[in-house]
């Protein structure tokens, strides 16, 4: 369990008390004025005409709290992408672990290239059910639900929402 990864939980957190989420009126799914902010992060330039389509947002949110809880002049370590396949792929082989932890990201297979990631928050004694904070997800459990969500009890290894490839800690 990293501090790091607490802190930029504690970022993701401050997200959801803000309700943030896309599709409101006037905004194109998977838009809003801060998710815009997180396709910024990873490099992506939101289309000028708000009402325009976005794209999944988890990961470039996921890179954008990792940004602000890094210190000041440190390097972030979570990958820039917008990605979830992509940030498993171009993270450190020494960030990858199976044992989950709090703070940690999770990563999702959805196939043909589609992923999805969010935070462990909690864990089970024995590792195998989580809780987790998720953006672009709906209480439902979706990986594109335009909204962050909390979901306390889930096992990632059922394949329910999609393979676990694994777990990041930064």
């Amino acid at each position: 369990m990293s501090e790091l990864g607490r802190a930029a939980m504690g970022v993701a957190q401050g997200e959801l008390v803000k309700r943030v989420r896309g599709g409101l009126p006037g905004w194109g799914r998977f838009r809003s004025a801060r998710i815009d902010d997180y396709m910024r992060s990873v490099g992506l330039v939101p289309h000028l005409n708000p009402a325009q389509e976005g794209w999944p947002w988890c990961a470039a949110a996921i890179h954008f709290c990792f940004a602000l809880a890094t210190p000041d002049g440190a390097p972030n370590p979570c990958p820039r992408t917008a990605g979830a396949i992509h940030l498993w792929d171009t993270s450190p082989l020494t960030a990858r672990t199976q044992l989950p932890a709090p703070g940690d990201v999770f990563v999702l297979d959805k196939g043909k290239g589609r992923g999805h990631v969010g935070f462990v928050v909690t864990v089970s004694p024995d590792g195998k059910t989580i809780g987790s904070l998720e953006p672009d997800s709906s209480p439902a459990g979706s990986r594109t639900g335009d909204s962050w969500a909390e979901h306390p009890l889930w096992q990632p290894t059922d394949g329910a929402r999609g393979r676990l490839v694994g777990f990041l800690e930064f």
